[in-house]
């Protein structure tokens, strides 16, 4: 009896640990068939009210296994929804995968255009996953020369070598006096500087021997004793390097090179103001160079003209750094998806990578060119390959390609093929109430489409708006996020009035957040029309939108919606817990919040007429005239809107 009360005991001092580690804790699972594996395990998808709607919808993904386990260590990735009438068919807006920190969940956002049944049409949904420890291998580098360098050099390999010293231009190497102390500045690639200089005048490393002293004539300075010149593959690699370090290391750029040297590996001009000389015709000798195979920025001891900061190990750059890495393959109906992880130095306006190239090779390692693709293109993360399937006969590689420095970045071969979820049937219903937040624009003969994220319903008072602007490049495959570019001017305006509403902002790109951000203000309940004017954030001119007359009409691009006063945005359980009373005031108003809060009061025209923070009880004392005013509880991103009426 004692061992079973025991026992009883321990149950229930486990049943609160099992409810808190349930991943899907707070969501409501999405009723569907399709997402178990043949080995057992089963996909499960979940929203907050465990629906799919017409417009911006999360979705949370989670996995169990044969014993209804929650499984941790998965991924899932490349979803592609499809909507199928019949005689067409096209996909939609899809947000980035990410992982729910600290949880076995990874949560994506779609942003339907249509309903399941509008025009007799139906969705459905596929993606890839893994299982366990991720089967795609790292890449490493395949450095191919430009045609020039591979009919002018004759290279030979010598042991691989680590030398310590300064980055330096040995265009700017004359007389030097010894033990030297600095390296380059901002102008040979980091900052704001011109890289100019460096690339083709010839960067390399000055070696550091803190016992020689005396002074060296240009030539001494020059030669392989002192200076190693980097091949144009090497220069690339440094590139990727300077490009992650911060300004005030200019001057200050010691590192640690590990490589080989390459005879007669540059060609050069007479006066060797341009190395390598791209121009084969003006070539007049050749120069020994270093082939590096990883670059590492280091202190050195008792030189203040070394940067601190490499003692961190980030600034760490391999050749493996300028290839793709990841590389897996997902077979679909037109072909396979190549997908893969971009190198180190994508998305840096200084990089010189301008795209990337598929290759399939067979067993005997012979490339199969019917199927090389090329696409000069590099935000890309997945590359399509028409007409081929995937399978332990062929392997494949991505390859990134580099403008001024003719190196190609080939990944290791891959004969990664991941599974597939297919063709899941998804029930989307059609707008949910005061959430039809869904807009397209045409820019240059390219669609966009505008979906607001948060909150899902708008609501009297002044909310914070998050949303997300995608591109169609592909009737058929999902419509990736346009990464900034844009600034969407939102003015609500209620025409039955004759009136707009103040503290509006417009939605600008969030680097950090990879999304929209702006306010919108609506100061009373009732009929508005919400007018777009989208704007190219650089040059800032209108590229889709119009301006709208003294009533209210005109605008192309506009959204209609009817307010009560309180907003549906904020999650029911916050709304039941916040209390604005008395309704009827001299003037103190009492605030009850579970949770911080922004509260914000204003007028009937929209006028902020004060601002406070409360978490828990606060009482407002308000120095207004007598009137109505909207009381604005923000928390969460959501906000929660009263009605009071000040009587003095």
């Amino acid at each position: 009896m004692k061992q079973n009360f025991i026992s009883i005991l321990f149950l229930l001092f486990l049943c609160p640990f099992f409810a808190w580690s349930t991943p899907a804790d707070g969501l409501k699972e999405i009723p569907l068939t399709g997402l178990s594996t043949a080995d057992g395990y089963t996909f499960h998808l979940y929203s907050a009210d465990g629906k799919l709607n017409r417009g911006f919808s999360e979705v949370f993904i989670a996995l169990t296994d044969v014993n209804n386990t929650f499984v941790t260590d998965f991924t899932v990735s490349d979803f592609r929804p499809l909507m199928d009438m019949g005689m067409s068919k096209h996909s939609t807006p899809v947000g980035a995968v990410e992982k729910v920190e600290g949880n076995a969940l990874y949560k994506t956002w779609f942003s339907f255009l249509m309903y399941t049944g509008q025009m007799g049409g139906s969705w459905t949904l596929s993606f890839s996953y893994t299982i366990g420890s991720s089967a795609a291998k790292s890449a490493v580098l395949r450095a191919i020369p430009n045609a020039a360098a591979k009919s002018n050099n004759a290279i030979a390999l010598n042991d691989t070598a680590t030398y310590v010293g300064w980055f330096k231009d040995r265009h700017c190497v004359g007389a030097v006096t010894l033990p030297l102390t600095s390296s380059c500045g901002i102008g040979c690639g980091t900052g704001a500087g011109s890289m100019a200089g460096c690339w083709n005048s010839g960067l390399g490393l000055f070696i550091y021997d803190p016992t020689e002293t005396g002074q060296l004539d240009k030539a001494t300075a020059r030669s392989d004793a002192h200076f190693i010149l980097f091949d144009a593959a090497s220069k690339e690699l440094a590139r990727a390097f300077l490009l992650t370090i911060p300004s005030d290391a200019s001057g200050k750029i010691s590192v640690k090179v590990t490589g080989y040297r390459v005879t007669n590996g540059i060609s050069a001009n007479k006066s060797e103001s341009n190395v390598p000389e791209l121009n084969a015709d003006s070539v007049d000798h050749q120069l020994n160079a270093f082939h590096l195979l990883s670059l590492e920025g280091v202190v050195l001891e008792n030189q203040i003209k070394s940067y601190a900061g490499f003692a961190s190990v980030k600034y760490r750059h391999t050749q493996a750094d300028l290839a793709p890495s990841n590389v897996a393959v997902v077979n679909n109906t037109l072909g396979v998806t190549v997908s893969f992880t971009p190198p180190k130095n994508e998305g840096n306006a200084k990089s010189n990578l301008k795209g990337y190239k598929v290759r399939v090779y067979n067993k005997a390692g012979e490339i199969q060119n019917q199927f090389t693709t090329v696409k000069n293109d590099t935000t890309l993360k997945a590359i399509d390959i028409v007409g081929f399937t995937a399978n332990e006969n062929f392997s494949t590689t991505v390859t990134a390609l580099y403008t001024t420095s003719s190196v190609e970045a080939e990944s290791v071969q891959s004969s990664v093929v991941l599974p597939s979820i297919d063709d899941v049937v998804l029930p989307v219903d059609d707008f949910a109430a005061d959430s039809k937040w869904l807009q397209s624009f045409i820019v240059n003969n390219v669609t966009y489409y505008l979906s607001i994220a948060y909150p899902k319903s708008i609501g009297v008072g002044s909310q914070t708006v998050q949303a997300f602007i995608n591109r169609k490049d592909d009737v058929v495959k999902p419509y990736p996020i346009h990464e900034g570019g844009f600034k969407i001017v939102a003015t609500p305006f209620m025409r039955s009035m004759g009136h707009g509403s103040a503290g509006n902002t417009p939605l600008l790109w969030n680097a950090t957040k990879h999304d929209y951000e702006g306010t919108l203000n609506f100061s009373m309940e009732g009929d508005w029309r919400v007018n777009l004017k989208v704007y190219d954030a650089v040059a800032d001119t209108l590229v889709a939108g119009s301006n709208i007359d003294a009533e209210g009409n005109g605008s192309t691009h506009f959204w209609d919606l009817y307010l009560t006063g309180t907003t549906a945005g904020i999650s029911d359980k916050i709304q039941q817990e916040v209390h604005v009373y008395p309704t009827l005031s001299n003037g103190n108003i009492t605030i009850d919040s579970p949770v911080e809060a922004q509260i914000i009061v204003r007028n009937l025209v929209g006028i902020t007429v004060g601002a406070f923070r409360s978490e828990g009880n606060r009482i407002l004392q308000l120095d207004v005239p007598s009137g109505l005013y909207l009381v604005s509880v923000q928390s969460l991103g959501k906000t929660f809107t009263q009605k009071v009426i000040i009587q003095k």
